[in-house]
């Protein structure tokens, strides 16, 4: 299906303006500048109760102008108002249903079973592309068949599509480096806006259901695992909502949790030798980084609980940042968020003002 024309949809909600409620992406030609047709591209967005963020995705996926888009929405049965407005816009929709799932995994997967496109995606309901997103990343993919998928960076906004201020604005894409992801525990790919390749799902299979807050990570672990290889392009593909719900600290300790989960199956009984000799460093790698994900949370126990763990792991080789973190854990859950709001004000401050040049 070629993209609708703004005209063609549904008029946007009341008050509402700017992409994508009354602005549009221009609609591509036909044919790629080498004379080739666009690739296929399909797109899945797994939903469960985001009528307040789901017409937003659903409008910048459609409004890209591309040529040969297939959207697919796996809807968990909400009960929010979610299924009047996937009912709206069902005509440009490949396929749609609403029924009960076993999670935002399963839902991707059943999505991508359905998808006839060369490349794949996943989009989240309280996500949204921006504009030209998938000519970028199409583009990208297109030129070079030496990666398996491409990424770029990402905007960070909040419950009312505003992004935050600098120098929190922005999640921006790292080389794609299997030592950076099981030794820094550093995820190289901003999910919102990815784009890869359909036959990676026959190569390395789909999101592994059991993770729920980190399938994204483990899925980019497994295909270096591979010798897949990924792409940064330097463009900002989509928009990444940091609400409420998605900050509870309940989500950043299941992170923690997930992330062990995927040490454990990387550094498994059918590890290739040449990796398990890291499984140490990686094991430290992994404390300290929970110990800044607790420190996120506000959780000054788990944050005390982890960077201990790195300190007796990594021995003389342990990170200051564990030993800072050690200290921190000291002053309670409150004392944490306290600090960590003063850090995040004064680093907004220092990009504001610290550059500046005095006159």
């Amino acid at each position: 299906m070629r993209c609708p024309t703004l005209s063609e949809l549904p008029p946007p909600p009341a008050g509402k303006t700017g992409w994508p409620w009354t602005e549009e992406s221009p609609q591509l030609p036909d044919t790629m500048p080498d004379g080739r047709p666009w690739p296929r591209v399909s797109i899945v967005t797994p939903s469960y109760n985001q009528a307040q963020f789901i017409e937003e995705a659903i409008r910048s996926v459609l409004l890209q102008g591309y040529p040969d888009l297939e959207y697919i929405i796996i809807d968990g049965g909400s009960i929010d108002g979610s299924v009047d407005i996937i009912c709206k816009y069902g005509p440009w929709l490949a396929y749609w249903v609403s029924e009960p799932d076993r999670g935002q995994a399963d839902a991707i997967n059943k999505g991508w079973q359905r998808a006839t496109g060369q490349y794949v995606t996943w989009l989240n309901s309280d996500d949204f592309l921006l504009p030209l997103s998938l000519k970028q990343a199409v583009s990208a993919l297109t030129n070079d068949d030496a990666f398996a998928l491409v990424y770029g960076d990402v905007l960070v906004v909040d419950a009312y599509s505003k992004p935050y201020a600098e120098p929190y604005h922005r999640v921006r894409g790292q080389p794609f480096n299997l030592e950076d992801m099981i030794l820094r525990w550093r995820n190289p790919v901003p999910q919102q806006g990815f784009l890869m390749r359909r036959s990676l799902l026959d190569q390395v299979g789909y999101l592994d259901e059991h993770f729920h807050f980190t399938m994204d990570f483990e899925y980019w672990v497994r295909i270096a695992l591979t010798g897949g290889r990924g792409r940064y392009i330097p463009h900002v593909l989509a928009a990444f909502r940091s609400h409420r719900a998605a900050k509870s600290s309940s989500i950043q300790l299941h992170r923690i949790s997930d992330r062990y989960a995927i040490y454990q199956k990387v550094f498994s009984c059918n590890t290739p030798p040449q990796i398990k000799v890291k499984a140490k460093s990686s094991k430290a790698a992994f404390y300290l980084d929970a110990a800044y994900i607790a420190y996120t949370a506000g959780k000054a126990g788990s944050m005390r609980h982890y960077a201990v763990q790195h300190i007796l792991q990594a021995g003389l080789k342990s990170s200051p940042w564990a030993w800072l973190f050690l200290i921190m854990s000291f002053a309670g859950d409150q004392g944490v968020s306290i600090m960590r709001r003063f850090w995040r004000a004064l680093r907004s401050a220092w990009t504001k003002y610290g550059n500046q040049s005095v006159v």
